[in-house]
């Protein structure tokens, strides 16, 4: 199943180093704790992605998937964002050389909106034409509470165009950093990275005045250096400065009204460029205003949003002729979200509605004073609407239905072209539960991409030194439509092996066939030729998923990885953006009572066919990552945490870069309260 053949020593040698430490730790007299207990992993997180209302994981009828801060403080310590969603089936990312933003794939998707990305809620829809990912957004995860991610086009409540999926991230809150009772406190960390010899400085302060009302504020402060690959070459141009900050505070202003506020800035500083080298400066804001009524009644828990996201990135030219030369892309989205769910019965039948709309404006500025960048990244404006209603609908414990319909519109101008169009996108679930640890689920759904003001209205030549010829705008670009079959089975066993302990897992496999799909490729005419965005017949995209976890409080294993195939149905050529086949898995062990927790992660990767046709690097890989956390008292944590272990040389696909070789990152975090 996959290419990739490791060394056996790269795996089970942090193995038995890490199982003969845990030896020791146990022998304290520690028992599997219950449910609950700090000694065991969250298990049930909650998913809002799958359904708004919100249910646990492992009990949807989705393929959804959630990582919480606790994992990531203690399992990853994360340099970016994009080593939490690696570990996530079927999402993987792109990012740039030397530029700190990602794009995210998922199923094999991505760019131009595919993934509907969201913080707190807001959409992350900033893109620009180039060499790597056609839509990235600036995260700082350090202010990363969670993230949900539900796969493919089933959440077809969460907004226009996610034919890929949604990943929504959420922010820390004053409820992370205060325990109950508190009413002021704060936390500190630092950490020290040996490969970039990068410091990093975090800190948070919360107050809790009354039950009514709390707020936060945090900042971020990391300064890296370039990184060595795994051969030991320095990777030039892979440094950056990064500072972010988050204010955020929630009121509530009766027994059932709340109100969120919240403002968050991540600046990125960093040099780059293929022929062209540029210093950037990017800087990303996400502003919103959440509100929810709760009454006490089953036909109401109405919320609302609005937001604003913008990001900025300044380019200013450091070599040639035109040193000092400033352009800016600039991406500003408006948006508002609103939605109620009522609880009823009819007879038998228990039903969950939810019903809403969404509305959301792309402003789209692009300055350069040689008029190259303005056309490839052209300016214009394009307005998105949605509304939607959905019926959950169980009967007893073993029958479950979810039924629901989207409609979509969009409006899209600029440069004397205007592309609208609409549309009715159904969705259909079953699930059955013959006993209660496991269900079994299938279902159907559609969704509906609109064009972007990019694939719409390109224009120009391709910018000096490089002559890659001219590109096309394309007034008559269709809407991408996509048709996914699903099906899968949730797995939720107590008390397997030793009492108490917990086995959870989700399998699912998919087939999505995308209609019209949205593709850049070279025409003709006009003579001499040049590229455009184009529809495509059709795009099928087939795949199997896994994820799981066994927690027996002393020792858990984990284990998430992916199947994906991809291909043009006209040519029978291979998509570009499908990643190849992935398996990781952990294994770890607690001792002292919860106290400690060590353990190793292993990645193996598959090959890549035909990606050098591509411009990738496809060749197959496997890393092994340590990680260890020791709760020093109730306020003061130190943590560890290896990467490549081996010092493995590779690159990861569709990036341009090889990744970091050997890093070793220490950390020290201390709650003040």
């Amino acid at each position: 199943m996959f290419s990739s053949r490791p060394s056996r020593y790269g795996i089970y040698l942090p193995l038995t180093v890490l199982a003969a430490l845990a030896s020791s730790a146990t022998a304290q007299e520690v028992t599997p704790s219950a449910p609950g207990d700090e000694t065991t992993i969250d298990l049930d997180a909650i998913t809002v992605t799958a359904t708004k209302a919100g249910e646990r994981v492992y009990d949807s009828l989705s393929p959804s998937s959630v990582i919480g801060r606790e994992q990531v403080e203690t399992q990853i310590q994360p340099s970016s964002t994009a080593a939490v969603l690696r570990l996530i089936p079927s999402v993987t990312t792109q990012a740039a050389p030397g530029d700190p933003g990602i794009g995210v794939n998922v199923r094999g998707l991505q760019d131009f909106g595919r993934v509907n990305v969201l913080v707190d809620g807001a959409r992350q829809n900033f893109q620009r034409e180039g060499h790597s990912a056609k839509g990235t957004f600036y995260f700082d995860p350090e202010m990363m509470k969670s993230v949900d991610v539900t796969r493919g086009p089933a959440s077809s409540i969460y907004g226009s165009g996610a034919i890929g999926g949604v990943v929504s991230f959420t922010t820390i809150d004053a409820g992370d950093v205060l325990p109950d009772g508190t009413h002021i406190g704060g936390r500190i960390k630092g950490t020290w990275e040996s490969n970039g010899n990068t410091p990093l400085l975090h800190g948070e302060v919360a107050a809790r005045p009354s039950e009514m009302f709390d707020l936060l504020g945090a900042a971020t402060w990391r300064n890296a250096g370039d990184y060595r690959s795994g051969d030991g070459a320095t990777v030039d141009y892979t440094a950056q400065d990064l500072l972010s900050g988050l204010f955020k505070t929630r009121i509530r202003l009766t027994s059932d009204q709340e109100l969120t506020l919240s403002a968050l800035r991540i600046t990125n500083d960093f040099e780059n460029g293929l022929s062209t080298l540029y210093r950037s400066q990017a800087v990303a804001d996400t502003f919103t205003a959440g509100y929810r009524w709760t009454p006490d009644s089953p036909l109401w828990n109405l919320s609302a949003k609005v937001y604003f996201s913008g990001t900025n990135v300044k380019q200013t030219t450091l070599e040639g002729i035109a040193a000092g030369a400033v352009k800016t892309f600039d991406i500003a989205t408006i948006g508002i979200d609103l939605f109620n769910t009522s609880r009823f019965d009819t007879g038998t039948f228990k039903h969950e509605l939810t019903y809403g709309g969404d509305l959301f404006q792309d402003n789209v500025e692009t300055k350069d004073p040689f008029g190259v960048s303005n056309k490839l990244t052209p300016s214009g404006e394009r307005l998105v609407s949605g509304a939607f209603i959905q019926d959950r609908v169980t009967f007893s414990e073993w029958l479950e239905l979810i039924g629901a319909l989207r409609y979509d519109s969009y409006r899209l101008t600029g440069d004397a072209i205007e592309n609208k169009g609409s549309r009715l996108s159904p969705k259909i679930t079953v699930g059955i539960t013959p006993w209660q640890p496991v269900t079994f689920y299938a279902s159907y759904a559609e969704g509906y991409r609109a064009p972007a003001l990019t694939e719409t209205l390109i224009d120009g030549f391709h910018p000096p030194p490089l002559s890659a010829g001219r590109f096309f705008p394309n007034p008559n670009l269709k809407p991408e439509i996509a048709h996914n079959i699903e099906g899968g089975v949730n797995l939720r066993f107590d008390n397997v092996i030793v009492e108490e302990d917990r086995l959870r897992m989700k399998l699912g496999i998919f087939h999505n066939r995308v209609d019209d799909y949205i593709e850049q490729v070279f025409t003709r005419f006009p003579i001499p030729g040049g590229y455009q965005y184009r529809n495509i017949a059709e795009a099928v995209i087939d795949g199997f998923e896994a994820e799981g976890v066994y927690d027996a409080g002393s020792y858990f294993v984990g284990i998430s990885g992916h199947i994906l195939r991809g291909r043009n149905s006209r040519t029978n050529e291979d998509l570009v953006k499908v990643p190849p086949n992935c398996l990781v898995s952990t294994l770890g062990f607690r001792g002292y009572d919860g106290r400690l927790e060590i353990g190793t992660r292993v990645s193996l990767v598959g090959a890549k066919d035909n990606a050098e046709d591509f411009g990738f690097v496809g060749n197959p890989y496997a890393v092994v990552d340590l990680f260890a956390n020791w709760k020093v008292n109730e306020r003061v944590t130190t943590g560890l945490v290896i990467e490549n272990l081996f010092d493995r040389q590779y690159t990861e696909y569709l990036n341009g870069n090889p990744s970091p070789g050997f890093n070793a990152k220490a950390s020290l975090s201390v709650k003040l309260y």
